[in-house]
């Protein structure tokens, strides 16, 4: 059999959607299974070991394909490769009109999406599967696997490359980061997802002392190369968190390189981005500020006691957080206090590594 996992994109959206490749392999131990991901995102999966090929999806060079011939032609090719590899099943699990397109082009005997499937991509399929607003993602898309009879497995287990492995072991030499050491992503796209730049500073200065009793004595500061300034304000002077050592690796790591990073972590403090689900794709204790985000279906898979969260008993739609105004109120919601509690508690708990 000859399976094929369509998810181009989000980072985060590809860590939940990790539940189906597994599921897949394990009932289907000797199928080749692929899996279409924008190219952006590649890293996250090309070294799975439950995965056949991670087939790139260039979606930024064919985005103007509607008012470029030369653009339009490549695309062209890109699909008919894509029906050329003649596979048995499609899943797809994003849900949108691009994606539709893929499924039905593969011309795979069993297309399978979910019945409210956006942009009418669900018309791309011919087994349309339910889902409840109430349950997780990840359980909504566990489901996907079970309309063709798979038996749904809940493990979010990522992999890094080895390069990129290498590549941090030389860059922890180089900087001078000694493990344990604590990961923040504190910037965000999505203005509606931040929180207040110094409420990063109090929160640092009050934890430092349990930090560093724990032999936390290095902070890696990560994020995308549009966030550096975001980081750079969040990011308090060495000297105000005394023991404690910043390291700002934002715009300076690729996907790999960031994923390397947050696996050796003793904990990762994120918000509602990328690194919370690679920290649960990796089991690396994690801290999680979430405001206009429903956590409940939305954050990081089984985390929801982890997750210090400003639209709690709100009622949140899947895309409250595109409104800047309602995010920024919510997420002002989270105080140093409570952030601090919870990373208290944790480390408490966590096994550092």
């Amino acid at each position: 059999m000859r399976i094929l996992i369509v998810r181009p994109s989000a980072l985060g959206d590809v860590c939940r959607t990790v539940p189906l490749l597994w599921s897949l392999r394990a009932a289907y131990p000797n199928a080749t299974i692929d899996w279409v991901v924008e190219d952006t995102w590649m890293d996250g999966l090309k070294s799975h070991p439950a995965l056949n090929e991670a087939i790139p999806f260039p979606k930024r060079k064919l985005r103007s394909f509607w008012r470029n011939p030369l653009v339009a032609l490549q695309a062209v090719r890109w699909f008919l490769a894509l029906r050329r590899r003649r596979y048995d099943l499609v899943i797809d699990a994003q849900g949108l009109a691009r994606s539709g397109l893929m499924s039905i082009v593969t011309g795979a005997r069993v297309r399978v999406a979910h019945r409210g499937a956006r942009e009418f991509s669900w018309l791309a399929a011919n087994r349309r599967v339910g889902s409840s607003p109430t349950e997780h993602v990840v359980d909504a898309m566990l489901r996907l696997v079970e309309a063709v009879g798979v038996t749904p497995l809940p493990k979010m287990d990522l992999a890094r490359a080895p390069a990129e492995e290498a590549w941090w072991q030389n860059e922890q030499r180089i900087r001078g980061i000694a493990r344990p050491y604590l990961v923040v992503a504190s910037a965000n796209q999505w203005d509606g997802k931040r929180w207040i730049a110094s409420r990063w500073h109090e929160l640092l200065a009050s934890i430092a002392p349990d930090l560093a009793a724990r032999g936390i004595r290095n902070i890696v500061w990560i994020g995308g190369h549009s966030e550096r300034a975001q980081v750079a304000e969040n990011k308090p002077s060495s000297e105000s968190i005394e023991p404690l050592r910043s390291h700002d690796l934002s715009g300076a790591t690729t996907v790999g390189g960031m994923m390397a990073v947050v696996m050796d972590a003793a904990l990762v403090v994120a918000l509602d981005s990328a690194p919370s689900h690679l920290a649960v794709g990796f089991d690396v204790p994690l801290v999680a500020l979430y405001g206009a985000t429903a956590v409940a279906t939305d954050g990081p898979y089984k985390q929801d006691g982890w997750c210090a969260h400003g639209g709690r008993d709100e009622t949140l739609s899947r895309h409250d957080y595109r409104n800047s105004n309602r995010g920024r109120q919510l997420m002002a919601r989270i105080t140093v206090s409570e952030v601090a509690t919870l990373i208290r508690k944790r480390l408490r708990t966590a096994a550092l590594r």
